[in-house]
């Protein structure tokens, strides 16, 4: 009786743990990728965690799905937005003055903050883009993955 039920234990982590995402909404209307997601080798290790976009000044940024606000401020010399999603991810975005607050449920599409620069001694690695990450209990992944505009990888010859 315990092979089949850590079998079925086995069996039902294997589903939820790779279940195909959902589709999320565009951060911003036509969204442009200005630098993509780079994981790192290591934990630790150098990569870029997360897809920074353009956007204008004082351009809002929506939600691209629902969830739980957890956190809006400032880390560092940069605000920050994240919110927990109903599948449990965090998803946060850097340099946007919030327009929610800690607790508040938000819908997909809905504007969480608008695209700002809060600090003098902020330094932009990209001009006029928001950086957007989403985090699981495994770590940092690829947001577009969720955005459907994950190009499939090509083995070339």
């Amino acid at each position: 009786m315990k092979i089949f039920t850590l079998l079925a234990l086995l069996l039902s982590i294997g589903e939820t743990a790779f279940s195909v995402p959902e589709i999320w909404a565009e951060p911003v209307p036509y969204f442009e990728v200005e630098r993509s997601f780079i994981a790192p080798v290591t934990a630790k290790g150098s990569g870029h965690r997360g897809l920074d976009f353009v956007v204008e000044d004082d351009q809002s940024v929506l939600a691209p799905v629902g969830g739980v606000v957890t956190f809006e401020g400032i880390v560092v010399d940069r605000s920050v937005v994240t919110f927990r999603t109903n599948a449990g991810l965090l998803v946060s975005f850097e340099q946007v003055c919030s327009l929610v607050s800690p607790g508040q449920q938000i819908t997909g599409s809905k504007p969480v903050g608008t695209r700002c620069t809060t600090h003098d001694s902020f330094s932009e690695h990209c001009q006029k883009c928001v950086h957007l990450s989403v985090r699981s209990e495994f770590g940092y992944l690829n947001p577009e993955l969720f955005l459907g505009t994950l190009e499939p990888s090509v083995l070339k010859l």
